[in-house]
């Protein structure tokens, strides 16, 4: 079945003048895909992946890691897709918002921060009110509840009482975590004697980043008072939707009232903190707010004239107000290859296309010249187990015409996403993550056949690992978030056959035996000196070749 791996193997390595009349690199990124020795819940063990089995022993393949201090993040905190694909893209260890925001509030310089003393002092100014809005977990993946703590504390200091619009996760932490995290909410609203609970929601309409304007339109209305199903107590309302079957993610909408009528609905005038501080997942509930011209949905009840704050900026050009503004990485690989004259196609299905460009391209929002972004609508469903292929058969095909003419391949290089074992392990369904792995193990070798053939050099890795832990440890209970487990990190091409990487050959093809060697920042680097490219100085990583 692989014997292409080896008709297109030649006996010497080509030298650098051909390799640079060629300069053709694929980079795969299997997201989610993490590597772990234990078998128990293991959807990536369980799979069949015979092209993956194989690629392991016949490439030049190691692992890398991808969560914690070594991607920017604090000790033993699990990768993401966005921090990920930052690193990947950058070269570099990119420093990190949660730990950004954690440093500020702990040198007590967010107590003076001149956006939220704005927002403070507007609201005192007009006689309106404050309402903080996100995500209440601990995962740390989109936002913090200590952030919300210490934003509630300087409220108090400021003689503000907020109005509080709470997202649950149910993702990245446990699906019924919410209602603890609510009944702590509830402890510190009552040592300070500040804060209400005005409306709550699942992350799966608040945070919608698929275009699927109908929930962020039901998102939208629980915040203006419009939601068509409330409660009086939280925990109470959060208590009866598991009891009905809804979890943290997919709780709906709801607005708190009182002698029927909502207590916080945002209303003109009024200022808004968004303190989730992740941007693909808050973009379409913050336009919803700030954009004056809006054709998604009708918002009724629109607020005018309000301050909207977001916690770090979301997008260039949203009419926000930033707490923390981005710091754009510069020179990375994207950026690099454009000024080196080389062409780019970067593809993804829509779940991941914010990671395969703005995230990739270290927060810039526009091509470079000669970058093509091209994006595969995901599949229009409530859960992802249902569609475990999601959308990878159709990238496969759109990569494979981009290089069935060989004398018509007009990219020097080729970034694909796989977002199968992502977003299905984040389903928690463990068969249909298994099978999500199995397509994307087909389309892969199809892809790696393909583009060998046209002599690329390919690459693959993984932005995080997800699929691979979905039994947690210690209680066996499912495990939807993400892990702290190395990525692998393979090289397949005319100039590796017979190579290893640093630590030697896999053992039996059993990646998890092999000790991590570098981090995702070492991807680009490499991939540059592949390509016979200047590192810049500003990419710190280092190449692993």
């Amino acid at each position: 079945m692989f014997e292409f791996f080896k008709a297109r193997q030649p006996n010497t390595i080509p030298d650098a003048d051909m390799l640079n009349k060629k300069n053709l690199v694929a980079l795969i990124i299997l997201d989610g895909f993490g590597v772990h020795p234990d078998a128990v819940g293991n959807a990536v063990l369980a799979a069949k992946t015979p092209f993956l089995d194989i690629a392991w022993t016949y490439g030049k393949s190691t692992l890398i890691h991808a969560s914690g201090t070594h991607v920017g993040l604090p000790p033993e905190e699990a990768g993401n897709s966005e921090v990920g694909h930052l690193n990947i893209g950058a070269g570099s260890v990119v420093y990190q918002t949660l730990p950004r925001i954690n440093d500020a509030i702990e040198a007590h310089e967010l107590d003076k921060n001149e956006i939220l003393m704005t927002m403070i002092n507007t609201a005192k100014e007009k006689h309106t009110k404050v309402h903080l809005m996100g995500i209440l977990s601990a995962a740390g993946v989109h936002g913090h509840v200590k952030h919300l703590y210490s934003i509630l504390e300087i409220c108090k200091a400021n003689g503000i009482d907020p109005m509080l619009h709470i997202i649950l996760d149910g993702r990245d932490a446990p699906p019924h975590d919410g209602y603890l995290y609510m009944d702590r909410l509830k402890q510190k609203i009552k040592e300070l004697g500040i804060g209400h609970i005005a409306s709550i929601q699942g992350r799966f309409y608040g945070m919608d980043r698929d275009n699927r304007w109908e929930r962020t339109k039901v998102s939208y209305d629980a915040m203006v008072g419009l939601a068509e199903e409330a409660f009086e107590d939280p925990s109470e309302a959060i208590q009866k939707a598991y009891t009905s079957g809804e979890d943290d993610q997919f709780f709906k909408p709801r607005m708190c009232i009182k002698d029927g009528l909502p207590i916080g609905a945002i209303k003109d005038g009024d200022s808004i903190l968004f303190w989730n501080y992740r941007e693909d997942r808050a973009r379409q509930i913050t336009k919803a707010f700030v954009m004056k011209e809006f054709a998604h949905f009708n918002r009724r009840n629109y607020p005018k004239d309000i301050f909207f704050a977001t916690m770090t900026g979301y997008e260039e050009n949203l009419p926000a107000h930033v707490v923390f503004p981005p710091q754009p990485v510069k020179k990375s690989l994207a950026e690099t290859l454009s000024t080196c004259g080389k062409t780019q196609f970067h593809i993804s299905e829509t779940e991941k296309q914010m990671h395969v460009t703005y995230f990739f391209n270290g927060g810039t929002e526009a091509p470079h010249n000669g970058e093509v972004f091209f994006t595969i609508p995901s599949p229009k469903v409530d859960d992802y187990a249902a569609v475990p292929a999601m959308s990878a058969e159709i990238i496969r095909d759109e990569v494979m015409s981009k290089i069935e003419d060989l004398k018509k391949v007009h990219y020097n290089f080729i970034l694909i996403n796989f977002a199968n074992p992502d977003m299905v392990g984040h389903t928690g369904d463990y068969k249909a993550t298994v099978q999500g792995n199995e397509i994307i193990d087909s389309c892969t070798g199809d892809i790696t056949k393909g583009i060998l053939a046209a002599d690329f050099t390919v690459f693959l890795t993984a932005d995080h690992g997800n699929a691979e832990e979905m039994v947690k440890t210690r209680t066996k209970g499912i495990d939807k978030e993400h892990s702290t487990n190395p990525v692998p990190f393979l090289i397949i091409g005319k100039r590796f056959e017979g190579q290893t990487s640093a630590t030697g050959a896999v053992p039996e093809g059993d990646l998890s035996l092999v000790a991590p060697i570098g981090a995702l920042a070492d991807v680009a680097p490499t991939i540059l000196s592949v390509l016979h490219l200047p590192q810049p100085p500003e990419m710190t990583g280092n190449s692993l070749v």
